[in-house]
């Protein structure tokens, strides 16, 4: 990294921007003040121009730039800042995300907020698909699927109690008739045994 900062500052001396491609640009204002801009990212090939100036082919100078970028956006996620010699201080901001230069600071500089916050927005994003999935199955102030899936086999118990009161009671009732009938038949079988007894007196009366 110390060599692309060391040709981003000579370059600077006596220029107004440098474009890091993919990344933003450095720029130089009236006043001679450095800042950042992460809205030019085209490549304009000035970079590689001075790479190749150092000695290194164009695959390397490619090389090199990469490996810059990625130490830069690594020390930006581990501190929140990332120090590039002369040219300043280069932090994020805490309440727009964006990056900007600060003059060369001197020391140690306090822990900020991540460059890049993946796992922070896929939390977040997986909380509000939880939410958003409570809401379509219960609603806020209801217990999702406790009170729904009970509803369906309700109809099938009473089915199942409608049928068996019925079998109950066709076999009362046929209890009652099997009872109805043994009593008939016996009444009708001690008739005829009063009747034949009624005869067998009669008999022995007209034989005295």
């Amino acid at each position: 990294m110390s060599v692309i900062v060391e040709v981003i500052t000579a370059h600077l001396r006596s220029n107004r921007r440098l474009v890091v491609p993919n990344f933003g640009a450095f720029v130089v204002k009236e006043s001679g003040e450095y800042l950042f801009s992460d809205l030019l990212r085209d490549d304009d090939g000035v970079l590689a121009s001075l790479l190749r100036e150092k000695g290194l082919s164009e695959m390397e100078a490619a090389v090199m730039t990469d490996r810059f970028i990625f130490e830069v956006r690594h020390e930006l996620e581990q501190y929140g800042y990332c120090r590039l010699g002369d040219i300043g201080t280069l932090r994020i901001e805490p309440d727009t995300k964006v990056l900007k230069l600060y003059p060369p600071v001197q020391g140690e500089l306090p822990k900020q907020t991540p460059y890049i916050p993946k796992q922070v927005s896929e939390a977040e994003n997986g909380e509000r698909k939880t939410e958003n999935e409570d809401k379509s199955i219960g609603g806020d102030n209801e217990t999702p699927a406790t009170f729904a899936t009970p509803k369906k086999p309700i109809k099938p118990r009473k089915k199942v109690d409608f049928v068996i009161v019925v079998a109950v009671i066709i076999l009362l009732a046929a209890l009652v008739g099997i009872g109805y009938g043994w009593y008939v038949s016996n009444l009708g079988v001690a008739d005829d045994d009063a009747a034949m007894d009624a005869l067998r007196v009669t008999s022995e009366q007209l034989n005295e």
